[in-house]
């Protein structure tokens, strides 16, 4: 399995304190069968050092030194960015794509969905960048409006669901959102989210167990295998079927469900 969207480096943002956790946390992956991890630490939130590209580039030399020659695992790089009006030059500047490719990871407030987000993702995207948004059933506004999501997934971005967010970790309205969006096709992979060794683990086997019963085995592994592998290629992703928009979905099973209660009435 591949976990594209981690947080492993010590004293950069919210992760883990120590290199010694870090080690716990690369023990974990493997033990659920994680062969690559990229790291997605966090830009223009919680990160410390005025997200300082030059000791970010230390921590992850750092990382790659001490976990390169370990043949039980690779390491890629990319970043997770808090969405901000300016990204299209911080992400050529900073070289915050995963894998130096066109893809990267982007991060909403919990609570909203800025204004203008549809025009910046157009702008990325013309600019050849492929968004994808992390952890969108954890935003409220995308759970109360799933039309939200579909309309920028339908547009050419990509989303991630949270390995917790499918076990329940996160809560039951979080999971019922993420399955809500596994089920209309608005999330594309799977990944750990990984923080630490103890509340939020680098596991991925529990999820996808989790998302075998609502899509089925073959396309719950492939969102932790052939689409990640796509991503860090920089190749389009396998396609496992079309965005549904959710509320017109709704709209026709109501309708459906009226007439037919209506002319069995």
């Amino acid at each position: 399995m591949i976990d594209l969207h981690t947080h492993f480096l010590p004293d950069w943002d919210d992760g883990p304190e120590t290199w010694e956790e870090t080690e716990k946390m690369v023990e974990i992956a493997i033990a659920d069968g994680i062969k690559k991890i990229c790291v997605t630490p966090h830009f223009f939130r919680f990160s410390r050092h005025g997200d300082n590209p030059e000791i970010l580039e230390d921590r992850i030399q750092k990382l790659f030194d001490r976990f390169g020659s370990d043949n039980r695992i690779e390491f890629y790089r990319g970043a997770e960015i808090f969405i901000y009006p300016n990204l299209i030059s911080q992400i050529q500047e900073k070289k915050l794509t995963i894998n130096q490719g066109e893809y990267f990871f982007i991060e909403f407030p919990s609570d909203q969905v800025p204004p203008g987000t549809k025009e910046l993702f157009y702008q990325l995207m013309l600019a050849g960048y492929t968004p994808i948004i992390s952890h969108p059933e954890r935003n409220s506004v995308f759970g109360s409006q799933p039309q939200l999501l579909y309309d920028l997934v339908n547009r050419g971005c990509l989303a991630q669901v949270t390995a917790m967010s499918l076990t329940g970790e996160f809560g039951s309205e979080v999971q019922k959102r993420a399955e809500l969006f596994l089920e209309n096709n608005l999330v594309h992979l799977i990944a750990s989210d990984a923080h630490d060794s103890q509340r939020r683990k680098p596991v991925l086997s529990k999820a996808v167990e989790a998302a075998s019963k609502i899509v089925g085995r073959d396309k719950a592994e492939a969102m932790v295998e052939e689409v990640p592998q796509a991503i860090l290629n920089n190749e389009i992703i396998p396609d496992w079927g079309s965005p549904i928009n959710p509320k017109i979905k709704k709209k026709f099973f109501n309708f459906f469900k009226d007439r037919f209660f209506k002319k069995n009435s």
